[in-house]
């Protein structure tokens, strides 16, 4: 007899190996099962542990956010931020029944038959996320209005399960409509509208007791009242994406899915869905309040959206939208009130040419204090002539045509030809302020400001390394590509399209022995409940963008401006390095000056070209008794004023009381600005220098890097 065949051994080998998979698979079955077990277990006892935990105030009502206040660098109140958010309760019997269902539908159908949780949902939406299905929320209304008002929106199991087990209690205490209400008077609806009130009055110009009201026919219309009821609705899981005034066509999807929902829940029939679908489009009409009065509202501006990017980058910006926040920022409220002053004393007609003035700590980029002037004043929101504006800096440039030509082997004492006029690159035309030819030095054309050397040396050393050099050290210049089709930009070596902060902050890099800070305005931030929410007192490195030997040469002739040539009106008892700075037809005027501790950058110009698209500026003559506006003349006065006044109100007064509030510190109305020319000319020196009294600078916020001009006594 033949003995049985043997199985080969690799069949032998897959048969046990199938084998040894299917028990692992059998453990890993069983271990899910257990963890599972386990889960809920441990979530059964969390949410036993939260229906039993310490009693909840029921009565509890949400305050109306608060505004941001703003304090200066030494603590003192000065502004306030309107919070964004607009909440106006209503009581049940004030909002349309339309409106509930409508809500209901959309956001939780069971809502007057469950306890709080609603257990088919959960079940439904935790498929659907395993699933990988469309999203879909689990969250009831009570739960939502549990989140919104006790448990914030943390995403972890920990915070849901207590905000189940509190939606379970609430719902023992307060009745369904009481809930719901409550709901509607809290829920985020968008554009900074906080409950159906706000919203209503926001989108459609009518509170919410006259949803149904027509303002353009002054008829009332249940369709109208459907077709609105059904585009809020659908605003409330996701503001920021279903948004109606940014986002039209998806809030139009929405509200067709809410009347498709209210038809589902016999709400509705389909002719009224037909009929309301797209039949109320938002109008936005309401106007939102201003906020409070300030010295400083170009600045307070600045920072309010500084702050709303800090917020949305690193936080939740929903906390800055609540308010309750306190800022330090970088302002020094005296030297602001100094500027302030300056300009309305040098400037006090509305007729006058606008101004800016923009002050910053070289040695750490603080803005110090930030102000315009235009004809009636600033309106908060608009156009912040310090920042918001380009118009040529006119020879304010030069100092860094001068640092260029030094890096690339010039040198101060080098001589030049200066013609009264010469061409200067394809049919660019310059010519001096005053008659007559002479050679001049690096040192004394910029002590002079003589066009016909710095003009031919920007080209000769190359405009675009300029615009490189001054960009690095933080001049705000409007894209200029030197070079383009061939074009060396001749024009652009006696003005360059800039504004006042951008030219503080690039003349505190020279003083700074060329280590340049970025502008800062923000010193710290505070949330009532969170404490510290950004922190930014702590040493901010520089970055050294000029060569040291370089920043101090050019600063010591910067000096010489001030004390022997264009800059004279603007001398202090203490060492001021500055550049004036004008264009054809006098058309801006600027002088930009620094101590060891402070840069402040003055501009003045006219507003036609900004007004009117395109026309040639007002040319700046007969001013306050100034027959033509160089940069040494009343840009000059209004530097040597702000030091001036600034002294003054640094004098030892009565203390001061500690319960001022942000809006009693308003003493004037500053202003707003303009457009983009171009220059040729540069500014010359005026009759009689200005001596003033000395002001000691604005103290930093942060150590101090060592300074090239002496402190003053």
């Amino acid at each position: 007899m033949t003995a049985p065949a043997r199985a080969p051994r690799d069949v032998v080998k897959a048969v046990a190996e199938r084998r040894s998979r299917s028990a692992r698979l059998r453990r890993r079955r069983r271990q899910v099962v257990l963890w599972l077990v386990l889960a809920i277990i441990a979530g059964t006892v969390t949410f036993a542990a939260g229906l039993l935990a310490a009693p909840v105030d029921y009565s509890f009502q949400p305050e109306a956010p608060q505004a941001v206040i703003l304090l200066d660098s030494a603590g003192k109140p000065f502004a306030t931020i309107r919070s964004p958010q607009n909440e106006q309760p209503v009581v049940s019997k004030q909002i349309p029944q339309v409106l509930k269902d409508a809500f209901v539908a959309a956001e939780d159908e069971r809502f007057f038959s469950h306890s709080g949780v609603d257990a088919i949902a959960a079940v439904r939406a935790l498929w659907r996320d395993i699933t990988g299905a469309q999203l879909q929320g689990g969250s009831t209304i009570t739960q939502q209005y549990v989140k919104n008002v006790y448990t914030g929106d943390q995403r972890t199991a920990l915070r849901k399960l207590r905000e189940a087990s509190l939606a379970v209690r609430l719902e023992q205490h307060l009745s369904k409509e009481e809930i719901l209400t409550r709901y509607l008077n809290t829920l985020y609806l968008g554009n900074g509208t906080a409950g159906v009130q706000a919203a209503s009055l926001y989108y459609y110009g009518v509170p919410v007791t006259d949803l149904d009201y027509d303002r353009s026919t002054g008829k009332h219309s249940f369709t109208l009242a459907l077709s609105r009821a059904a585009t809020l609705a659908g605003i409330g899981p996701a503001p920021s994406v279903w948004n109606p005034v940014h986002a039209p066509k998806l809030a139009r999807a929405r509200e067709l899915y809410v009347l498709n929902r209210m038809i589902a829940n016999h709400m509705i029939t389909p002719q009224q869905a037909s009929d309301a679908y797209g039949s109320a489009l938002p109008r936005i009409v309401a106007q939102s309040e201003p906020d409070a009065p300030t010295i400083a509202p170009e600045f307070r501006d600045m920072v309010e959206e500084r702050l709303k990017q800090v917020f949305a980058t690193n936080y939740d910006s929903e906390m800055f939208d609540s308010g309750g926040v306190r800022v330090t920022t970088t302002l020094d409220l005296n030297l602001q009130k100094a500027a302030v002053q300056a300009l309305h004393q040098v400037l006090p007609s509305v007729s006058d040419p606008w101004a800016a003035v923009a002050a910053i700590d070289p040695r750490n980029g603080d803005i110090r204090a930030l102000t315009t002037k235009i004809g009636r004043g600033y309106k908060n929101g608009g156009l912040n002539l310090a920042n918001g504006i380009y118009r040529s800096s006119g020879s304010t440039i030069k100092p860094f045509t001068l640092a260029e030509a030094l890096i690339r082997g010039h040198s101060l004492d080098e001589a030049a030809y200066a013609p009264e006029c010469l061409n200067v690159g394809v049919g660019y035309h310059v010519c001096n302020a005053e008659k007559g030819s002479s050679y001049q030095t690096l040192r004394t054309a910029l002590v002079q400001s003589i066009n016909t050397v710095y003009a031919p040396l920007g080209v000769k050393v190359g405009l675009q390394r300029v615009v490189n050099l001054a960009t690095a050290a933080g001049m705000d210049i409007k894209g200029i590509n030197c070079y383009a089709k061939g074009n060396p930009c001749a024009s652009f070596s006696l003005g360059m399209p800039t504004n006042a902060l951008g030219e503080a902050v690039a003349y505190g890099t020279l003083v700074n022995h060329g280590v340049h800070h970025a502008a800062n305005s923000l010193l710290d931030v505070q949330s009532g409940d969170d404490g510290d929410v950004f922190d930014n007192r702590a040493s901010r490195l520089g970055e050294q963008v000029i060569p040291r030997k370089v920043a101090d040469e050019v600063a010591s002739v910067m000096r010489d401006v001030v004390s022997q040539g264009t800059g004279t009106a603007a001398q202090q008892p203490f060492p001021v390095a500055g550049k004036t700075g004008t264009t054809d037809d006098f058309t801006n005027a600027w002088f930009t000056g620094c101590s060891s501790t402070l840069c402040i950058s003055v501009w003045m110009g006219y507003d036609k070209q900004y007004v009117d698209h395109g026309r040639v500026p007002h040319s700046m003559k007969n001013v306050e008794g100034t027959s033509e506006v160089f940069g040494g003349t009343l840009p000059a006065k209004i530097f040597a004023r702000i030091f001036s006044d600034y002294r003054a109100l640094q004098r030892p007064t009565t203390k001061p009381s500690t319960s001022a509030s942000p809006t009693q510190v308003q003493t004037f109305r500053p202003a707003t600005h303009s457009a983009t020319p171009r220059s040729t000319k540069s500014a010359h020196p005026s009759p009689t220098p200005s001596k003033t009294a000395f002001s000691p600078p604005a103290q930093p916020s942060t150590t101090p890097s060592p300074s090239i001009l002496p402190s003053p006594p």
